[in-house]
């Protein structure tokens, strides 16, 4: 039982780490794609408190409607959708170790409302966080 545990978490690290590989198959050019980079790249400092669409286009050097194009053309969801995926694969971690509870760990990923969170955990997941910490 312990190694397919163990095997289930090399492969959900596995998988992490691909999603954080920069590879864009559509058309773009390399301005554009060094636009959605530099996004990405921010969000991942920036996950818990995000900015504002129109703070992020100013720190990417563009307007929002550009930054919100190149980005879902290289990253294939939006910034929301990217920043959500940040925050649960980050809590997912937390989960693991044990050492938090569910609303703690609610705050420290940047969701006010641990109900949100839980029911965004599930939808994503597929099991309630309360599911994962008695495991």
């Amino acid at each position: 039982m312990n190694s397919i545990r163990y095997e289930h978490n090399i492969m959900e690290f596995i998988i992490h780490r691909f999603s954080l590989l920069d590879i864009c198959e559509d058309e773009i050019n390399e301005e554009e794609f060094q636009i959605a980079k530099k996004a990405k790249s921010y969000l991942l400092k920036n996950y818990v408190s995000p900015p504002t669409i129109h703070d992020l286009a100013h720190h990417c050097a563009t307007n929002e409607s550009k930054l919100k194009i190149v980005f879902k053309q290289v990253y294939k969801m939006t910034i929301y959708n990217y920043v959500q995926k940040l925050r649960l694969e980050k809590a997912n971690l937390l989960l693991k170790d044990k050492v938090l509870n569910i609303g703690e760990i609610a705050k420290d990923v940047g969701y006010k409302h641990q109900g949100h969170f839980s029911k965004l955990f599930f939808e994503t997941y597929g099991v309630y966080p309360k599911d994962l910490l008695k495991n």
